[in-house]
């Protein structure tokens, strides 16, 4: 898909009008415009996979270098474990169980009315989008000034003989694939969209399984050399961590199956992610346009990626699905190479775009401006954060791995018990400071984590009764902010 709203308003009445009334229609740019902003988000990208942050595999020059000459949150967390209500959350500024999707499955998508894009174009600017949407209802798009949507290439369709460690090289060639086609639509509004303050949001699939790149970009990384990290027993988490780890039959996958996994997933970030994001960068600059653009990067949810000997995502709520990178890049305009440990989450991004756009923050909106962090006014807080998921129990068919040739034709069975997992019969919410979380399941019993400043969960300790108060004063909060 790609139409603008320009072609869109020739057609209808109420075009005519909003195109008559629209400021991001009007041709000269004010001198005191307010600052334009780019929205770069990943799909499924861990907050530590960046070589900049120490990690042994990511080579992510662009996204180090963003982080040089801006701001990194090294505690940023999303409010949903997978794409739907993430994303949601981002545009919304609301909590999973406010805007109704706990899961993948959970629609109707967002309309246009009250949520991030509107709030945007209403203020004058020229609102874009390029990539994936999972966001609003398709119906909405025509709302847009520009739209192009892509989700994944045709090559990457799921087959009944993938495995849930799936990977392999791209055959397409790499101007033909779509993080190369997303970013060359994006240079293109930029180059286009020099008189007049305007919003752009980029979303890229990659790194989302299948974790493919091209070869030039694969063979860079070899899987012997790929570091695991240290193994944590899903066990030691959750009876039901550890039965979906069956199901999916990654307690099955050896060190090589893993190690092979993460070579892929990190060219991928590499290539999908890192690369785009570089291109971008450099058409701000080359344009004129990086001294007066803010420029927010980041993902909206992570992948086990080796941790409890796990690859992909999953209706859980432990970090390494909600952990993800957050980097501001303004030059001129907020501080460099500055890192700040203050907690952040998903509904902060609405109201902290608006803030350093120069506007008014909604006055509904649950959460808040990263403002003072960004700029050095503020360190981290007690501050704690929110999220939640849907998710069912799996029964003994579907922890029953054996496969039959005629299975086979069918869906794959990771895609079977991924599809049973994310339907939201049951509940389960969080909550999660710089020293503790807590996660309570409407059908399991509870999971309380001393993280001490980490984000690797690494035994559960809710039953412990040295821990009963803490627990207890965390329970209270967490039904203060959602009660069943």
């Amino acid at each position: 898909m790609n139409t603008t709203r320009r072609t869109f308003v020739k057609k209808t009445t109420f075009g005519a009008s909003l195109a008559a009334s629209s400021p991001a229609l009007q041709a000269a740019r004010p001198a005191d415009a307010p600052p334009n902003v780019v929205f770069i988000f990943c799909d499924q990208m861990r907050g530590d996979a960046m070589s900049g942050l120490g990690h042994p595999n990511a080579r992510t020059p662009n996204l180090d270098r963003m982080a040089r000459e801006g701001v990194l949150f090294e505690n940023s967390f999303v409010n949903g474990p997978v794409c739907v209500p993430s994303r949601k959350s981002v545009f919304s500024g609301r909590y999973p169980h406010e805007h109704g999707s706990l899961t993948n499955q959970g629609r109707p998508f967002l309309s246009w009315s009250g949520n991030m894009c509107e709030y945007f174009q209403r203020r004058g600017y020229k609102t874009g989008w390029v990539g994936k949407n999972h966001t609003y209802e398709r119906s909405e798009i025509k709302n847009l000034d520009y739209a192009s949507i892509r989700d994944r290439e045709p090559f990457r369709a799921y087959n009944g003989t993938v495995p849930p460690h799936w990977h392999a090289d791209v055959y397409w060639p790499e101007e033909d694939c779509y993080p190369q086609v997303n970013s060359d639509h994006a240079v293109d509004f930029l180059r286009k969209s020099k008189d007049e303050p305007f919003f752009l949001h980029v979303s890229y699939f990659d790194p989302h399984p299948p974790y493919m790149a091209p070869a030039d970009f694969t063979s860079r990384y070899i899987s012997a050399n790929m570091q695991l990290p240290e193994y944590v027993p899903p066990g030691a988490l959750s009876k039901r961590l550890e039965e979906f780890s069956h199901a999916m039959g990654q307690d099955r996958m050896t060190r090589a199956d893993l190690t092979e996994t993460l070579r892929y997933y990190y060219a991928q970030i590499e290539w999908g992610v890192d690369k785009q994001v570089g291109r971008i960068l450099n058409t701000l600059e080359q344009e004129g346009l990086a001294d007066n653009t803010i420029v927010l990067f980041s993902s909206d949810h992570g992948d086990f990626m080796g941790t409890h000997g796990m690859v992909r995502k999953g209706m859980f709520l432990y970090d390494s699905l909600l952990h993800v990178p957050m980097i501001w890049w303004a030059p001129g305009r907020i501080p460099k190479n500055q890192r700040t440990t203050a907690l952040a989450q998903g509904i902060d991004f609405f109201p902290t775009l608006a803030d350093m756009s120069g506007g008014s923050i909604p006055s509904d909106l649950p959460g808040r401006s990263l403002k003072p962090f960004i700029h050095g006014e503020r360190d981290a807080d007690d501050r704690v954060i929110y999220t939640s998921a849907g998710f069912d129990d799996l029964d003994d068919e579907q922890l029953n791995l054996t496969l039959t040739p005629e299975d086979t034709k069918a869906d794959p069975r990771h895609t079977q018990v991924l599809e049973k997992h994310f339907d939201p019969k049951f509940r389960s919410k969080m909550i999660r400071n710089q020293g503790w979380k807590l996660i309570l399941n409407e059908s399991h019993p509870a999971e309380l984590y001393k993280m001490d400043g980490g984000r690797v969960e690494k035994q559960n300790i809710a039953d412990q009764p040295q821990f009963a108060s803490t627990r207890r004063t965390l329970e209270n909060q967490l039904a203060a902010w959602w009660k069943w």
